[in-house]
């Protein structure tokens, strides 16, 4: 299933939106292969339309037309807002025609509206975190990037972490354990990747000798593996797309570097790893936005795409620095319980 990467330049006309070429050849490809917002039929009826219809397509609030011609296919109010959404996103203009600068997004990322969209995303992502013995695990999470005179950061939270959450409120439980494992099978095997847990269970259901205590090390590995490892797929994507709308440039992927509980005190984040630089040099930008105690670290990690390799020397950062952010972080701080 292909992702909806590479926004183009937009386009319009007196009579409504002319949509993009990718809107037609990638994005209701994807609406009929997820049937997403139940979508699916409709945009086969489209598809066949537009292949009996040549030519440019507007897009008006009621339908589909052909550029001179007059008989327009209608369209439910959820299909249009969905297309002019799509449109709207492959519209972004491309970074390629209109490069955005390093100054740039400095100057949007340390913008007040932005330091108050960076600090509400860490603020959520504590809120999901799960206690593992006396720590708070933080999980990382992510999402697109567009700039204007902000930067504009939207979230599409890991859809496998409400997995780790229901699996550690029964941790102390082996049996609950095994029938939420049992009842969630898919979405457990997501997040237990290496079968440690499978295993555990598997000795428990024997009727193994420690295996009980097994069963807990193994979800609590589990838990402390998923936190960092943030996920982002095709139809997360899609529905982050035709969940607003968008205006601006397009920046690119984005994900966290998330606070790290150090005995009652939060940690900083760490440096882009290597997946995250990889990610960068396949497609052209990749922005790794790390907490620190007293504010945050985005690196910008467009230079890789230009070089083609992986060099942590040739990533920018952006300094965030506060006073009042230690303040505010430290005050949300579960504690040692």
């Amino acid at each position: 299933m292909a992702a909806l990467y590479g926004p183009a330049i937009a386009s319009s006309s007196a009579h409504g939106v002319i949509l993009k070429e990718q809107v037609r050849t990638e994005a209701l490809p994807l609406l009929i292969a997820t049937n997403h917002m139940g979508l699916g039929a409709e945009s086969q009826a489209v598809v066949r339309w537009v292949l009996q219809n040549r030519g440019p397509l507007s897009l008006r609030p009621t339908g589909l037309h052909v550029e001179g011609e007059a008989s327009p296919l209608p369209l439910t109010p959820v299909m249009a807002r969905t297309l002019g959404r799509l449109d709207q996103w492959y519209g972004l203009t491309a970074t390629k025609a209109n490069p955005i600068t390093h100054a740039q997004l400095e100057s949007a990322a340390l913008s007040a509206g932005a330091v108050e969209r960076i600090r509400g995303i860490f603020e959520r992502a504590i809120a999901r975190g799960v206690r593992i013995g006396p720590t708070w695990v933080t999980p990382e999470t992510g999402g697109e990037a567009t700039i204007d005179r902000e930067l504009r950061l939207v979230e599409v939270v890991d859809p496998r972490w409400s997995t780790v959450q229901a699996l550690v409120k029964v941790s102390r439980d082996p049996q609950a354990i095994a029938n939420l494992s049992q009842a969630r099978a898919a979405e457990v095997a997501a997040v237990d990747t290496h079968g440690l847990l499978k295993v555990a269970l598997a000795r428990f259901r024997l009727g193994t000798k420690g295996s009980a205590d097994e069963v807990q090390r193994a979800l609590l590995t589990v838990a402390r593996n998923a936190a960092p490892t943030y996920s982002f797929g095709p139809e997360e994507q899609l529905a982050l797309i035709t969940g607003r709308d968008w205006r601006g440039r397009y920046v690119g992927a984005w994900h966290t570097h998330s606070p790290h509980d150090v005995g009652g005190a939060w940690g900083g984040g760490d440096v882009p790893s290597f997946e995250d630089m990889r990610n960068a040099v396949e497609f052209g930008q990749f922005l790794t936005l790390s907490f620190q105690q007293d504010g945050f670290d985005l690196y910008d990690a467009e230079p890789l795409g230009d070089a083609k390799r992986i060099d942590l020397k040739l990533v920018k950062v952006i300094r965030y620095r506060s006073p009042q952010w230690r303040a505010h972080f430290q005050k949300l701080h579960p504690g040692t319980k």
